[in-house]
């Protein structure tokens, strides 16, 4: 633990699964920085958001990854039916 407020911050999206230092990086250019931030924006939002971003750095794999993230899985154990429902939801905010 540290004393520093946004090291803690900078480190606590990196702690949920399928998230690193790469989409953590993301995540907070776009202004999501906690985890309270994540789930207010949900991963069909923060996907779109980092995606505008950064275009050619973003699949849906990193779709899937939010999802496991806000629900402590791996992203592997996210349902094809949820998969394809997370699909649908990026397609029509789109």
């Amino acid at each position: 633990m540290t004393n520093n407020g946004g090291e803690m911050q900078r480190h606590e999206l990196e702690g949920l699964k399928n998230l690193g230092p790469v989409s953590s990086r993301q995540l907070r250019a776009v202004g999501i920085e906690t985890i309270q931030q994540l789930e207010k924006a949900g991963p069909v939002q923060a996907f779109q958001l980092v995606a505008d971003l950064f275009p050619g750095e973003t699949s849906v794999t990193f779709l899937y990854a939010l999802q496991g993230a806000l629900l402590d899985i791996p992203l592997n154990q996210i349902t094809p039916e949820d998969k394809e429902r997370l699909r649908e939801a990026v397609r029509g905010a789109a």
